[in-house]
């Protein structure tokens, strides 16, 4: 899944306005607790893309949309998860 740079400052905002409300962190450069979560979530939806395309390139000419399908994704994701240890 693919996200805007528009869509990841605005999660990223998000978060950084939960940590300060929830008090979980003590964040002292906000530009920089920023920039560090924008990091954080383009690799994780980087990582996230380069599975869903392992997986799709295991499912190989199966029907996308069947049951099948489905269960098969579902598994071959989580093994791939579980591969890359995460």
């Amino acid at each position: 899944m693919s996200l805007s740079e528009d869509r990841i400052s605005n999660l990223a905002h998000e978060i950084m306005e939960r940590l300060w409300r929830d008090d979980l962190a003590d964040i002292t450069d906000e530009s920089r607790a920023l920039a560090r979560i924008k990091q954080s979530l383009t690799a994780f939806f980087s990582v996230a893309d380069e599975i869903d395309a392992t997986v799709r390139a295991k499912l190989g000419n199966r029907a996308p949309g069947s049951r099948d399908w489905e269960l098969l994704y579902q598994k071959f994701y989580q093994d791939e998860l579980a591969r890359r240890k995460l």
